[in-house]
């Protein structure tokens, strides 16, 4: 089998599932996801419910069959220290050494427990169909939406723009590692965008809708904010996202996995360069060649 271990919100558990079903295809063994980390964190949830995902729930035993234990548990630390010296193809667990795609990590033969963020669409990309196939919804959307999809689908020049704040506010220590993606970021965007579109019709996707709708400025261009969904929804938002012909994302990987997601033949994709605050991360390999980037 293979376990991978999810964390953070909806954007991250999507990575973390998309790079563990690849790897559990490509190695011919059953596909659990161990989401341990929600019964206690009150930040964030599982978010994969209401998605069309290939994957079991680890239980406890099923870690214990990879030996993946508590870290009460005085065996852990054994086993912890022995899987520094094991070779890769043999360890029990993998644990993501940096931010940079690891093209090692695309061999995996045998039974592991895989525990990292694994940013990079590399992970998965000769498996795209079947990620994108896992990450259709399972439930109806609710009146509200299907009317903002249909409206979203007759606008042949549909834009997603996507202003991220919340924690990345609100939190001093998220703050210091991710930042905010400035109002300039997004003047130069709908710059560029207006040089390809000429009648676009804007959709605003935030977690800060009061902030985004009084600071946001798009002259020329109708703005549309979507702003009818609360938080446990927004696998709702990320779907309506979707279904944009081009999209304006903030350095989240909410906004990320939407306009991956958009099956659009000629989508235009504008990204912040400057993806963190903090500098020490290597982001190279976390965008398709095709997407723009904004300095």
């Amino acid at each position: 089998m293979i376990i991978t271990r999810l964390n953070g919100g909806l954007g991250n558990q999507l990575f973390q599932y998309a790079m563990g079903r690849r790897a559990a295809l490509h190695a011919d063994l059953p596909y659990y996801i161990d989401i341990e980390k929600y019964k206690t964190c009150t930040l964030r949830k599982f978010g994969l419910k209401p998605f069309n995902i290939q994957a079991q729930i680890a239980t406890h035993a099923d870690n214990q069959q990879l030996h993946i234990y508590r870290k009460k548990d005085p065996i852990a630390l054994l086993h912890a220290f022995l899987d520094k010296f094991r070779p890769l193809h043999k360890r029990r667990i993998i644990k993501e050494p940096s931010f940079r795609f690891q093209p090692d990590l695309l061999n995996i033969k045998s039974p592991v427990y895989i525990d990292g963020d694994w940013q990079s669409p590399k992970y998965f990309e000769d498996a795209g169909d079947t990620v994108r196939k896992d990450l259709e919804l399972t439930v109806d959307l609710n009146d509200a939406n299907q009317r903002m999809l249909q409206q979203i689908q007759n606008s042949p020049e549909s834009l997603s723009i996507h202003i991220r704040r919340g924690d990345l506010v609100s939190d001093a220590h998220t703050n210091q590692t991710h930042g905010t993606t400035s109002l300039d970021y997004y003047d130069k965007a709908l710059s560029e965008l207006a040089k390809h579109l000429q009648n676009p019709i804007a959709f605003l996707f935030s977690d800060d809708h009061q902030w985004a709708q009084a600071n946001l400025k798009t002259p020329g261009i109708k703005l549309i904010p979507v702003d009818h969904n609360p938080p446990e929804l927004d696998f709702a938002d990320l779907h309506l996202m979707s279904h944009c012909q081009h999209h304006i994302i903030a350095n989240s990987t909410f906004s990320w996995w939407a306009a991956w997601l958009s099956r659009s033949e000629n989508k235009k994709v504008y990204y912040p360069k400057a993806w963190f605050r903090a500098q020490h991360h290597d982001t190279s390999d976390l965008f398709p060649e095709s997407w723009n980037p904004i300095s």
